[in-house]
């Protein structure tokens, strides 16, 4: 972990010392129980501002005494622990479940509840039903809620909190955190699931130490988070990572994508496997999926189609060459453009990474200047969650952070 040391300077005092104060509340946290004169040695500060800011910190219970250190002689010193339980956080990720949790500080669910994801507005009362019975479970821990991060499948105005657009909720150019803020009386945050899922692998996952990583989510549709020297991208129009609308060739140019999904997503997501395997089954290839497809055609689901791969079917190892083929492509386009230093995947389809992994590797290998380390989610849907847990916490707080994640 790196800490901003500060610098001497004339600027604004009151950025000065939140940047202070968030520098010795991380270094609290990662090392706590630890005593005034070690944050002052780490992070070269004068006794006096430690124990200026440390005494707020602890007025404001974000910060314990936990009992006197180990003396080098002289008097024993007073060591410090952060208070993860000084506030909670509801984070809720909104796909085909709503799948909402109650955290502390440091991001340790305490609760977890789902339910099935209904569109329009019965989705709407659905997650503030949801939101709320988190909030009344709350009270059995203690601490109030600070803030609730809520992650939608769609671009998201993040400053207005504003969905523009999620097809399988039917929500278009939806004003959530308004709409939840009256109803609820608490603080919303909305942003992009993928982007929170990228800020959940830095904070707790698989981006854990990492400046510069990508997090692609494989699902019905396919999109890419950014943490870009330490700091959230979103782009211009908060549209950045949209890489379901990459175009594998010239082939697709002139196509308009505008209500349905991406031209990468509508080859290589879900919805693009099931089409694919189907026309292939239509053609009358040989498959293990045949039987259960003319039996009843809607019941096949892309899980089968994985799962037959991995068993060896000459279908679903096709069909999954082919979408190896297209994700590649992305991820060759990522590593090229944005240089990072570990590509995440994750989303619902991350559960068959196994077939994916080696074979992009392998496609990339001599293919890109600096081929990036791809791996797995370490925390699954889970991250999302946390993402949600972060950016509320972030956005509620009087401190600065300086490092990872905003």
């Amino acid at each position: 972990m790196t800490y901003l040391k500060p610098v001497n300077h004339t600027g604004d005092a009151t950025l000065l010392r939140k940047v202070n104060e968030s520098a010795i509340l991380e270094l609290i946290r990662e090392k706590g129980p630890i005593a005034r004169s070690e944050i002052a040695r780490r992070l070269d500060l004068s006794p006096p501002t430690i124990t200026r800011i440390v005494n707020v910190l602890i007025k404001e219970d974000i910060v314990l005494k936990v009992g006197p250190g180990n003396s080098r002689g002289g008097r024993r010193p007073m060591l410090l622990e952060f208070n993860d339980r000084a506030s909670l956080i509801i984070g809720v990720y909104v796909g085909q479940n709503m799948v909402g949790a109650l955290a502390d500080l440091n991001g340790e669910i305490l609760e977890r509840r789902s339910v099935p994801s209904l569109p329009g507005e019965r989705g709407i009362q659905q997650l503030a039903a949801l939101i709320e019975g988190l909030h009344q479970a709350s009270r059995r821990f203690g601490p109030s809620v600070r803030g609730v991060g809520i992650g939608a499948p769609s671009i998201t105005l993040f400053r207005e909190g504003i969905v523009t657009w999620a097809p399988s909720l039917e929500w278009r150019n939806l004003p959530l955190k308004r709409r939840l803020e009256e109803k609820l009386g608490l603080s919303v945050f909305v942003e992009n699931e993928v982007n929170l899922i990228a800020l959940g692998e830095s904070w707790r996952g698989a981006g854990r130490g990492f400046r510069n990583i990508v997090c692609i989510s494989l699902g019905a549709g396919i999109g890419a988070g950014l943490i870009l020297n330490g700091q959230l991208y979103r782009g211009s129009h908060d549209a950045a990572g949209e890489v379901g609308y990459v175009i594998p060739n010239e082939r697709y140019l002139g196509h308009t994508y505008d209500d349905a999904y991406g031209c990468l997503e509508s080859l290589a997501g879900s919805t693009g496997i099931l089409k694919r395997t189907r026309q292939r089954l239509k053609d009358g290839q040989s498959s293990v999926l045949a039987e259960p497809w003319n039996e009843e055609p809607s019941a096949l689901t892309v899980q089968m189609v994985l799962e037959a791969a991995r068993e060896g079917d000459p279908v679903g190892e096709v069909v999954v060459q082919e979408t190896v083929d297209y994700l590649s492509i992305a991820v060759a386009n990522l590593a090229c453009i944005l240089d990072p230093e570990r590509i995440i995947i994750s989303g619902d389809l991350a559960e068959f990474g196994d077939l994916f992994l080696d074979l992009i590797r392998s496609r990339l290998k001599g293919l890109v200047p600096t081929a990036p380390d791809i791996v797995l989610s370490d925390l699954g849907m889970d991250a999302a969650m946390l993402g949600a847990v972060a950016i509320a916490l972030r956005q509620t707080s009087d401190q600065v952070f300086v490092h990872r994640q905003m």
